[in-house]
């Protein structure tokens, strides 16, 4: 069974069985448990905006490197296995911090930190390998509830700053708008908002710090209006955007 995520976003690009089957057949490995029935629920995108999981198209594209750059610049430190285990090794996903995460046919998945020096056995399961990456608190602060964004449209995001935690909290929360909330440690709380095909990540980095991170698809932008004029009456603002343009107020829904 695949895991139980919540979709925050409109529109999956799921991936069917004979796809990983076209995959399997080029690669000449058998993906790992799971793997198929998680790209089948829900397809490419990010749990938790924590952990990227690649498609099938991805990792055809990027495994001849990965192999070259596990073998020439290999520095973990693992007591089964050495660099050449990763000459048949396949990546099939990797963090915004530079962590990644490799199935090595005889061996299982294997988690390869960018800021550790040891290699972490990830299991055999590839759904236990995703949930445990966002929930363990290994290598990311453990997420009390597990969520998933599509890549299939380029959203629009948003870096705000300023203002006080608990009242930019307390401004979002009294919206009514989000389905769950993820916080992940004390300083950090993201509102979960399926209407808004995104999420509101606010994070206190100091006594006087305060980072929000707005993320939305474009269509939705009448949703995302009413965040924003929350934020900005709570006191936080500067305000930087990038990604997709949002549509027009009267093509959103």
């Amino acid at each position: 069974m695949p895991l139980d995520l919540i979709v925050v976003s409109e529109q999956l690009a799921t991936v069917d069985h004979s796809a990983v089957a076209t995959l399997e057949r080029q690669l000449g490995v058998e993906m790992p448990s799971g793997y198929a029935e998680f790209m089948a629920a829900y397809g490419e995108g990010t749990v938790c905006d924590e952990l990227n999981v690649w498609g099938p198209q991805r990792i055809l594209n990027r495994v001849e490197q990965a192999r070259e750059t596990w073998v020439q610049d290999w520095f973990w430190e693992h007591p089964r296995l050495a660099p050449g285990d990763f000459a048949d090794a396949v990546p099939v996903g990797d963090s915004s911090n530079g962590d990644q995460l490799a199935y090595l046919p005889r061996h299982g998945l294997v988690l390869l930190p960018r800021h550790r020096d040891g290699a972490i056995d990830a299991g055999t399961s590839y759904t236990r390998a995703v949930q445990g990456f966002c929930t363990d608190g290994t290598l990311v602060a453990p997420s009390a509830v597990l969520w998933f964004e599509s890549w299939v449209q380029q959203s629009c995001y948003e870096n705000w700053s300023g203002g006080d935690r608990g009242r930019v909290r307390d401004a979002v929360a009294a919206l009514g708008l989000h389905v769950a909330v993820d916080a992940p440690d004390p300083h950090a709380i993201t509102f979960l908002l399926p209407a808004m095909g995104g999420h509101v990540y606010i994070m206190e980095a100091g006594t006087q710090d305060l980072h929000v991170h707005v993320r939305f698809e474009p269509q939705h932008v009448a949703v995302y209006t009413r965040i924003a004029a929350a934020l900005t009456a709570a006191g936080t603002g500067g305000r930087i955007r990038w990604g997709a343009e949002p549509a027009e107020p009267h093509t959103s829904k």
